[in-house]
């Protein structure tokens, strides 16, 4: 596959090349996934200097992830808008029109460290509670502030309209699995309110966060490769999901399915997208505008989340090739 600014087409030497670029690269089994992946990037429109260089190495997943969150955008009806420098996309629909700023919490010293599962290590549960109660909603937070501090809101082209930060994590292996929960407290301060990032000052500014943590290789490689066909991969999915039970009540259930199979659920962009309304916003932003499959907003004073349709909290892909299989967040 070449074509002109082919994002495949190395522009480093092969050594400096992150390690899952590569791999992506060079598996036979993602051909389709790297066309529908080059074909979403040539449609976004130039992203600016040097960010296939970036996509090659050391800004991979957040670069993935960008192009990403464009299809998002484009499956939700929209036309993403990449004219200005700043904020990544302005974004219109039926006369409507958001500014929305792509971040990830990225690893701390090595940008090209391998985060794969392979790469996953051993914890105690106590280690894995400091991680889920305190590493990541401080990462999460630390980004939420640097892009508040930016105050796109104050830009002319963002003017009276709602901005929206679309968050994923990619700072160590398996930080993909960080569920919604754990953004809950540091979002809106259940336990102190004047802690959550909604009650911050300047945070008024930003009317909503949407958190995406399955914009990954997976991803591209279900929504793009004809599983029918007799040289495909079976692909196993299974993880946890939220079931809603009745109008005020959820349950966590397994599930398990092969990819591409009559009784698979479709999959779409919006799906495992979870959507934080800010309660606080100057320029509110409502749930029906931003495609997600679970959505938290402050009604009559309390916290609710909502369900809408197939919400995976965490997800495992087993791809299975002459009888071997590898792993897929």
């Amino acid at each position: 596959m070449s074509a002109p600014n082919d994002i495949f087409v190395p522009l480093v030497a092969e050594d400096r090349l992150h390690r899952q670029f590569r791999d992506l690269r060079d598996s036979p089994f993602h051909y389709e996934a790297r066309l529908l992946i080059n074909t979403l990037y040539q449609r976004m429109g130039l992203p600016g200097k040097g960010f296939i260089r970036k996509f090659q190495t050391d800004g991979f997943h957040s670069h993935l992830f960008e192009i990403a969150c464009f299809a998002y955008l484009e499956s939700g009806g929209f036309i993403p808008d990449r004219a200005y420098s700043s904020p990544d996309f302005m974004a219109s629909r039926d006369g409507f029109s958001l500014a929305v700023e792509v971040t990830t919490s990225n690893p701390s010293e090595d940008q090209s460290a391998d985060i794969s599962l392979r790469m996953l290590a051993a914890l105690s549960e106590d280690e894995i509670a400091a991680k889920v109660n305190v590493e990541f909603p401080n990462r999460m937070i630390s980004i939420l502030k640097k892009k508040m501090n930016r105050r796109y809101d104050q830009l002319p082209q963002c003017a009276g309209k709602p901005l929206v930060l679309m968050v994923a994590p990619f700072f160590e292996a398996g930080s993909v699995h960080y569920t919604d929960d754990a953004l809950v407290d540091c979002l809106y301060g259940i336990r102190d309110a004047t802690t959550g990032f909604f009650s911050l000052p300047k945070a008024e500014s930003v009317s909503a966060v949407l958190y995406c943590n399955a914009f990954t290789v997976a991803r591209f490689f279900r929504l793009s490769t004809h599983f029918e066909s007799n040289e495909a991969p079976i692909a196993i999915r299974e993880g946890m999901y939220y079931a809603v039970e009745s109008e005020t009540a959820l349950s966590v259930k397994e599930f398990r399915y092969r990819v591409g199979s009559q009784s698979a659920p479709r999959e779409s962009w919006s799906e495992g997208v979870t959507l934080f309304l800010n309660p606080n916003a100057l320029v509110p932003v409502s749930k029906e505008v931003l495609p997600s499959t679970s959505s938290f907003s402050i009604q009559d004073g309390h916290l609710v989340r909502e369900v809408h349709g197939f919400h995976p909290v965490i997800s495992n892909m087993f791809v299975y090739v002459n009888d071997a299989y590898s792993g897929h967040s």
